[in-house]
């Protein structure tokens, strides 16, 4: 399993409180670079004036640091690209009754 994918790992424990599904299957993940030196992440929210996306940022970080406690974590939460549905997983869809 490639760093990245152990990143997406450790963000799948984090959960959107208002839809209770973790943000890599609501799609909020948008980048994931990892390495040695550092690790980074671009976070999406589903509206621009998300009020949580402060405390998802922070619990991204706290995840990543429960696996990843010797690599300095930048999470950043981004302007675009804007979040629509379609980037859901489809168990996120599913959980949530869309398209079923």
């Amino acid at each position: 399993m490639s760093m990245e994918e152990r990143v997406l790992e450790a963000l799948r424990e984090v959960i959107d409180p208002e839809v209770g599904i973790n943000i890599v299957d609501l799609g909020l993940v948008e980048t994931v670079e990892a390495g040695d030196e550092r690790i980074y992440v671009g976070l999406i929210m589903t509206t621009p004036a998300c009020p949580q996306s402060g405390h998802l940022a922070e619990e991204s970080e706290r995840a990543i640091w429960r696996h990843f406690d010797d690599v300095p974590v930048e999470i950043e939460v981004l302007d675009s690209p804007f979040w629509t549905p379609d980037r859901m997983s489809e168990i996120a869809r599913q959980t949530l009754g869309w398209g079923i």
